[in-house]
Formats: structure tokens, C-alpha cells, sequence
């Protein structure tokens, strides 16, 4: 049963800033993206199975109250050091954690020391991406045409989530009932608009990617990772985030080794039935002239967060993150984007002392984030326009994503939006709760050095959080 409830106002709706209510989540299916067993080697990312916990007791729950009392500090520090004392935690358990109201810090244990962020880094993603492009933002996929040499070009945008037919625009949700941006444009929209406009002939195709120099893989991914589809390829354009179709984006899948060139091949199909003789399909060496004749448009930026938040989707964050870069007027790489979110979030006022990034989804090991950074992303986010809904486009704990089943049925379920993160040996939770009388605490926990599997660290982080969720911490 969650703790003590002393809202004024008795309803059953659990509210976050800006965030969902109980009632518009109710009934959902809950999310997909976990892991029974964990293979080997260990997936990183995304959350393991899910743990029991005892049901609440049906009844209503409290609203977020502004005027709510905060914690005390010496009461929330207990619970970290209880964290960091726990058996199932490693040698290096940090917390961070302050009202997420005021900034004011609560607690910290060592949160200020930098650690391996695993896909907690997908939050400073999201907030740079938003900050620089805004929530409207599309990722645009054209095609040209030079008749001079009878060739249509498809050129990559940035959207890795195009349709193999026509797109649904915005008719399809997922199964918590947010927008898809999976599927959003499709490349037979694209055929549709170039068969209006050039002459029914032989063509040839290419496709050009030029605007994403690359590595299409980061060289601090592991390998194994592409071959077991925990990750794909970023070259600018692809279909399904270059998973077979029929794959949900809420899961993982085998992957393309070329996504451009299967994403131009779906092209010529599409031209073929609509009467064009397809010469040849290739690779543009040089970035296409002529005339653009299709253009197409991806979700709004808002959606696409939000499914790389909720499903912790790797492929899609780094490609987010490259084209910040690129809108920022530099090359599209792993380093530029590192740079770009750093003076992103140091603009928008986050410390972000001993930040070290090296991709955009934290799949790579040499990443290394502070708690109080990722806290101080989620205040500041707060307050600027661009990045004012961002706990929205977190996954609701108990309903959604990858914080689903690990919090269903517990005392933070309806009352937490929080980012999971897991490597081997890395176990990281970063969000806002409500505790039992109301206030919103923004926390990031960031466990290193532990052995081989999840299930005990993740039990351990969740006890605590389910602690704040009921905490009345008056001293």
C-alpha cells in the first residue's frame, strides 16, 4: 500500500508535471521491451524481467501538491545509504537526489563523481535534440531528379523509422496510446510524389547518405551488438530502423547491413509497379543535384523521443543525436555529436563537470555521466520551452515501456517517469517520483562494478525508489 495520502483533493489520478493522468493511462497494455532470460552476453539497456512486488491496495491516490512538504534530507540519505549498503548493489553505488520544483538538493552519495551512464545517456540526448530542433522537429526524406542522367536520388534525412509502403501519418499509436512515430512516412508516399512528376522510362537509382559520414557503427559499440540486434546501423535513412518488417520498434530484431541501399531497393520496387524500368540501384559518391521531385516527413521530434525514451532504442537515439550535430552545422559524427549535447546542456544551465560521451544512446562503456548531471538535465529541462514536456515523453512507471512491469502493481506505480539503463556490470535509474505527500523528487542512481545479471541490482533500485514513492520523510 503507498504510504501516507494527505493530497486535499481525492481522485483516482496520479499527476506529474505536465505529465499523464491515472485515468488516460488505465486499461493499456503495459510495455514490451524486457528480457527473460538475459542472453549472453547480457543486452544492454533495456530492463530484465520483471520483479513481484505485493499489489497496492485499490483506493485513491494522491495529486502533486507545489506546496507539498519537502523530504528530509537526513530521511532520503538513509535511503541511499541503505541503497549503497545493500548486498545486491556494487562497489560503486552513487545517488543524487533534489526537489525537482526548487533544484534544491536532498541527498547525495558521491553524485557529483562521474559513471558509466549506460542508457540513462539517452535523456541528455533527448534534451539536447529538443533543445536545438524543438519538439515539432521532422526528419525530412526527399528524392531528386537529374534528367540529364535519368537518375532519381533518394537522399537520406535522418529518419531510420520510414515504412516500407505508405506511411499512417500519424493514425497509429502504441500500446500505451502515444503517437508512432514508427511507420509515421512510408517510401511509397515518396513513389507516389515522383511518379507525378517524371516521365514513366528507365531510371536509375541512388541513394545518398553523404550527409552522414559515419561510422555508420560507432567504433565504442561492441560488435556483438549489431549480430545479436540490440543495435543497428546509422547511415541516415532506413526502413524499421532497419529491422525486418513485422518487427515492433518495442523490440529487438535481426538487422540490415546496408539500410540505405535495402531502403532504395524498396524504392525501385514501388517504381517498378508504377511502370518505370529500374536501370541500377547504387550508392551516391557525392551528395545529388537536380530537382527535388518527393518529399516526406517524419513524426514530430516530440514522438520519436518519445519512443527512444520508452523503448530504450539505441539506433534511433544516435541517429537523433548525429543530427543535432548536423543542424548545428557540423559533420554528422559520433564526436560532434558528443560535443553539441554538451554545450547544449551547459547553455540550458546543467553542470556537466567530467561529462564524457562518446554516442548518443550509451551503448558504449567509456561514456561517463554524473548523477547530478542527469538530475540537473531533468530540472533544467523543466523551464525551457522546447524541453518543457519531456517527463511526458518518459515512460510511466507500471504503465509504460521499460519501467512497465518493473513498477507494476508497486507503491511509485503512476507516480514515476524514469529512464532505465543497463550494461554488464552497470545498472542506472534516473526520473521524478511523488512521494506520499505530494512532492516530485528528481533522482538518478548509478551503479558500477557489479557481477554478471540484473535481477538483483534492479530489485535493489527499486526498493528504493518505491521508498521515496512513499515517503512521508518528515524527520
Amino acid at each position: 500500500m503507498r504510504g501516507k495520502i494527505v493530497t486535499a483533493v481525492l481522485v483516482p489520478v496520479a499527476v506529474l508535471a505536465g505529465g499523464y493522468a491515472w485515468a488516460d493511462a488505465e486499461g493499456l497494455a503495459p510495455g514490451v521491451l524486457t528480457s527473460s532470460p538475459l542472453p549472453s552476453p547480457q543486452p544492454p539497456l533495456i530492463t530484465a524481467s520483471p520483479l513481484p512486488v505485493a499489489s497496492p491496495s485499490p483506493g485513491p491516490v494522491g495529486l502533486f501538491r507545489p506546496d507539498a512538504p519537502l523530504p528530509s534530507p537526513a530521511a532520503v540519505t538513509a535511503l541511499a545509504a541503505a541503497l549503497r549498503a545493500d548486498p545486491r548493489t556494487g562497489a560503486s553505488t552513487n545517488v543524487y537526489v533534489a526537489d525537482y520544483t526548487t533544484g534544491e538538493l536532498i541527498a547525495s552519495l558521491d553524485g557529483e563523481d562521474p559513471q558509466v551512464p549506460a542508457s540513462t545517456t539517452k535523456l541528455l540526448t533527448a534534451v539536447a535534440a529538443l533543445e536545438r530542433l524543438g519538439p515539432t522537429y521532422t526528419f525530412d526524406t526527399t528524392a531528386s531528379w537529374n534528367e540529364a542522367t535519368s537518375t532519381v536520388t533518394l537522399v537520406a534525412g535522418g529518419d531510420l523509422m520510414l515504412a516500407s509502403g505508405h506511411g499512417h501519418g500519424g493514425t497509429r499509436r502504441t500500446a500505451e496510446g502515444a503517437p508512432q512515430a514508427n511507420g509515421w512516412a512510408g517510401i511509397a508516399d515518396l513513389a507516389d510524389q515522383i511518379a507525378a512528376v517524371v516521365p514513366v522510362g528507365d531510371v536509375a537509382l541512388s541513394v545518398d547518405t553523404t550527409a552522414f559520414p559515419g561510422p555508420s557503427y560507432p567504433a565504442a559499440w561492441p560488435g556483438y551488438a549489431l549480430a545479436m540486434g540490440y543495435a543497428g546501423r546509422v547511415e541516415g535513412i532506413a526502413i524499421n530502423i532497419g529491422k525486418k518488417d513485422g518487427i515492433p520498434a518495442s523490440e529487438y530484431g535481426a538487422r540490415d547491413s546496408e539500410p540505405a541501399l535495402r531502403a532504395l531497393k524498396v524504392l525501385a520496387t514501388e517504381l517498378a509497379s508504377r511502370g518505370y524500368t529500374v536501370t541500377g540501384t547504387a550508392k551516391a559518391s557525392t551528395a545529388s543535384g537536380g530537382v527535388e521531385v518527393g518529399r516526406v516527413h517524419s513524426a514530430p521530434l516530440s514522438a520519436v523521443v518519445s519512443e527512444f525514451l520508452r523503448y530504450s532504442d539505441n539506433t534511433v537515439a544516435e541517429q537523433t543525436a548525429r543530427v543535432v550535430a548536423l543542424e548545428a552545422g557540423m559533420a554528422a559524427t559520433p564526436a560532434n555529436a558528443a560535443e553539441v549535447t554538451r554545450t547544449t546542456l551547459e547553455q540550458l544551465g546543467v553542470d556537466i563537470a567530467g561529462l564524457v560521451l562518446y554516442d548518443g544512446a550509451g551503448y558504449s562503456a567509456r561514456n561517463r555521466v554524473a548523477p547530478a548531471t542527469l538530475v540537473g538535465a531533468l530540472i533544467a529541462a523543466r523551464d525551457a520551452p522546447n524541453t518543457a514536456d519531456l517527463l511526458t515523453y518518459l515512460p510511466l512507471g507500471g504503465l509504460e515501456g521499460t519501467v512497465a512491469e518493473r513498477f507494476e502493481g508497486a507503491p511509485a506505480a503512476g507516480f514515476l517517469y524514469a529512464k532505465t539503463g543497463s550494461l554488464t556490470g552497470v545498472t542506472a535509474l534516473t526520473g521524478v517520483v511523488v512521494t506520499a505527500e505530494g512532492r516530485q523528487l528528481a533522482f538518478a542512481t548509478l551503479l558500477d562494478g557489479m557481477p554478471y545479471g540484473q535481477e538483483r541490482p534492479i530489485a535493489a533500485v527499486n526498493e528504493f525508489v518505491n521508498a521515496l514513492a512513499q515517503c512521508g520523510c518528515d524527520g
